[in-house]
């Protein structure tokens, strides 16, 4: 019995180490199938993290390569947005989508030539006698903040309150308590004007005004050369027929150089003078910024239109002032809005500091002559087009006889340009007659285009053997049909009716030329003068600019005054810096924040990208969509943005990340 019990206890340990072992194999066997299954899955991973930052260093290849710059219609991977890689890895389809942030200016001062910025948020360079280069007009405990430096060629004035820069502040002449850490008083050198350049060496197209029909509407005017200040000035009145508008002026250069002093086809004078809505100048944008086809009515100002600084670079206006041309705004606001550029400070106002005006003098001769006359074949264009002693000549067969014919073409080598201003013409005739008891008489007609002929009646000269010349004026208040068409560009040329009287019969009339001399102005680029450069301001002289008026961009008329007003507010009048003879403001409330504005340097990259690596095993085609497998954000790095050069552009990456 006893040798039964313990066989028995043997068997029951056999069957529990028995067991025991097969749960432990058995367990050993299941955590190495799941350590196989991690491996296997680690590595599924890690394939797929090389094939996303594959993809990922491909489409940043792909851009580094191209000329894409987030222009509008544009898209990252030339004709998507969305770089499909079919085969990248193996068969395994990969997508990466691209996603542009709004572009930003870059603001650079690497080398001085090439510097997108002037060097002062203001230079006030007057060095007329009694003339205070900077003066500021504010409520009692204001500051008049200015980012950036401040140099002075003569005083500087704070009435009340204080002026403060964040740079340098000096100059060379006295200022006032109100300036706070100044280095005044220096004397010295005097302070040179950067040499900016306007942004067109010649006159634009010249351009008529804009329909103005309806108020409350947006008028829309288009770049160009405007000679008619009244015309402007009664348009922006508030009994105009389209009062309370906005005036819009699309992205542009636009040159204002009135003559309404000096061409008689115009009334007034030299001031544009906005009394009524709103004017906006440049790309028109909401108030998120954003870029829209036209601006409302009326226009929200301060941020009316695209900055040239420190947001997405967009094209503006260039505002060029020559002679006494000069803009006033009264009543309403207005914005102007530069453009911008790597290489050179986006000029918004450009007051001119060099050209003139030249008078043309043109002779012109007839080509054509009427065939059946009585001066018969004698009279040919080059007989009555040269004085040379060579005439038409008719002798007369009776008492009172008259002889006639008639001359055209009188036609310009070129065309007259457009807005050209007439000074004088002269119908010059070179003539004789035999009898020297009697005088002869010459009847005109001058045809000169548009317009009732110009008529005249010249008694002419005693007889002899010499030569004399009988002038006659055409249109002598030059405000007639050939003034018009000289103003208009449409002079041609001119067809001359002449009608020769001689009272004694046998009287020989020689008639050698008859020519026209015609002297005009064309439409140049031309120096501020007069009032404009007069001073000291305010006592003499006027301002270039008066007004509530903002300037998104630089201020360049280093020999103008400039007269900016304010209500107050927390934008800056002026946001990339002026250069000025004198600067005048006047704020009447509470000018919170910068008022003279700087833009500091910036980042070189031009716009930023995001970028998501989407992976789709077992697809044919990758479609963007779901959680990402990798995301980067990276800038585009170009020495001009407007422009950039495949191959050398440089990225910055300034993200890279797998979403949780």
């Amino acid at each position: 019995m006893r040798g039964r019990d313990e066989r028995g206890s043997s068997l029951l340990m056999v069957l529990v180490v028995i067991t025991v072992v097969a749960l432990a194999l058995s367990a050993l066997l299941t955590r190495s199938d799941a350590a196989q299954k991690v491996t296997e899955s680690l590595r599924k991973d890690a394939a797929a993290s090389a094939t996303a930052e594959g993809a990922m260093q491909a489409a940043i290849n792909n851009l580094r390569n191209s000329s894409y710059n987030g222009e509008p219609g544009q898209h990252c991977f030339g004709l998507s947005d969305t770089l499909s890689l079919l085969a990248f890895d193996g068969l395994k389809p990969v997508a990466v989508k691209c996603q542009p942030d709004p572009k930003q200016a870059i603001v650079q001062c690497g080398v001085a030539a090439a510097c997108n910025r002037p060097d002062n948020a203001i230079l006030a360079l007057s060095t007329i006698p009694g003339e205070t280069a900077l003066s500021v007009s504010q409520p009692g405990g204001s500051t008049f903040r200015i980012h950036g430096k401040v140099f002075a060629n003569s005083s500087i004035d704070v009435t009340a309150g204080t002026l403060s820069a964040s740079g340098t502040l000096s100059a060379r002449g006295l200022c006032s308590d109100g300036v706070l850490v100044p280095l005044c008083g220096l004397g010295g050198s005097l302070a040179a004007a950067p040499a900016y350049e306007p942004a067109v060496a010649t006159v634009p197209a010249r351009r008529s005004l804009p329909a103005c029909t309806t108020p409350n509407s947006v008028v829309t005017f288009v770049p160009g050369y405007y000679d008619d200040a009244d015309g402007l000035s009664t348009m922006m009145s508030g009994t105009s027929p389209c009062h309370d508008s906005t005036w819009w002026f699309k992205p542009g250069v636009y040159y204002f150089d009135f003559h309404n002093t000096t061409n008689p086809l115009l009334t007034g004078n030299n001031t544009w003078t906005v009394k009524d809505g709103t004017l906006v100048a440049g790309t028109p944008v909401n108030a998120a910024g954003a870029a829209i086809g036209a601006p409302p009515v009326p226009a929200a100002i301060p941020g009316s239109c695209a900055s040239p600084v420190g947001g997405a670079p967009a094209a503006g206006v260039q505002f060029i002032f020559g002679g006494t041309s000069r803009l006033d705004v009264e009543s309403g606001k207005a914005e102007i809005c530069g453009t911008y550029s790597a290489s050179k400070p986006p000029v918004a106002v450009y007051g001119l500091t060099s050209g003139a005006e030249t008078a043309s003098s043109d002779v012109l001769k007839p080509t054509a002559v009427s065939l059946f006359s009585k001066f018969g074949s004698s009279a040919t264009p080059a007989r009555l087009g040269t004085v040379d002693d060579q005439a038409a000549s008719w002798k007369s067969t009776a008492v009172n006889d008259t002889a006639g014919f008639t001359l055209s073409g009188y036609s310009q080598a070129g065309a007259i340009p457009v807005g050209s201003v007439l000074e004088s013409a002269e119908l010059k005739i070179t003539h004789r007659h035999s009898d020297p008891l009697t005088t002869d008489k010459l009847d005109l007609s001058v045809d000169v285009g548009p317009g009732a002929p110009i008529t005249a009646t010249a008694t002419g000269r005693p007889g002899g053997a010499a030569y004399g010349v009988t002038t006659i004026p055409l249109d002598a208040s030059r405000t007639g049909s050939l003034a018009r068409s000289v103003y208009a560009g449409i002079f041609t040329g001119a067809s001359i009716s002449l009608t020769a009287g001689l009272t004694a019969k046998d009287d020989t009339e020689d008639i050698d030329a008859i020519r026209i001399e015609l002297s005009y102005r064309e439409p140049a680029l031309r120096k501020g003068n007069g009032c404009v450069v007069d001073g000291p301001y305010p006592a003499n002289g006027c301002a270039l600019i008066a007004g509530n008026v903002f300037v998104d961009g630089t201020i360049y008329a280093p020999e103008a005054a400039l007269d900016l007003t304010s209500a107050g507010g927390n934008r800056p009048l002026v946001k990339a810096g002026v250069v000025i003879r004198a600067l005048r403001v006047s704020i009447t409330g509470s000018l919170t924040g910068v008022a003279i504005d700087l833009p500091d340097v910036s980042p070189g990259f031009t716009f930023g990208l995001h970028l998501s690596v989407y992976l789709c095993p077992g697809t044919l085609i990758c479609v963007p969509s779901g959680r990402p497998a990798l995301q980067a954000k990276i800038g585009l790095i170009d020495a001009d943005p407007t422009s950039p050069d495949p191959g050398r552009r440089k990225v910055t990456v300034l993200g890279w990340w797998r979403p949780g």
